[in-house]
């Protein structure tokens, strides 16, 4: 019995039907600060889109910022003041630090997880794997 196509041939048309996935897109972008100085406070206007964004609580986000910047700060209609100079470039670095210890699953990456307290322990929980590990609170 003859064969219409080697395998390679097969081969080739196989993963010529695959379509392209280009590794630079993906769904989820961790959100940068817009924002700037007023005096030696350092004024962030999205804060709440940022929060919401990632899908967690914008009280939650600002204890972490406030924390890992070790400063105070206060709310002025939807904009929050920063006490001191902090230029953007390190307060996206404080998000990117929040996004992977409280937003993204540590088992497959996935931004799709919620928190969870239970007993006095934060979980951060991911619908996309189930996995669920604890996470620090923040006080």
């Amino acid at each position: 019995m003859a064969w219409k196509y080697n395998y390679e041939e097969l081969l080739k048309k196989a993963y010529a039907s695959i379509p392209k996935v280009s590794e630079a897109t993906s769904r989820f972008e961790v959100p940068t600060i817009s924002g700037g100085f007023e005096g030696n406070r350092t004024l962030v206007s999205n804060l709440n889109q940022i929060a919401s964004k990632l899908g967690r609580d914008v009280k939650h986000l600002l204890r972490f910022m406030l924390k890992s910047l070790a400063t105070t700060g206060e709310w002025k209609g939807s904009k929050f003041y920063f006490i001191g100079k902090f230029n953007s470039r390190v307060l996206n670095e404080k998000i990117e630090k929040y996004v992977k210890e409280f937003v993204t699953c540590t088992q497959c990456g996935k931004p799709d997880t919620e928190l969870h307290k239970e007993k006095g322990i934060t979980f951060k929980q991911c619908q996309a794997c189930g996995a669920r590990s604890s996470v620090r609170s923040i006080k």
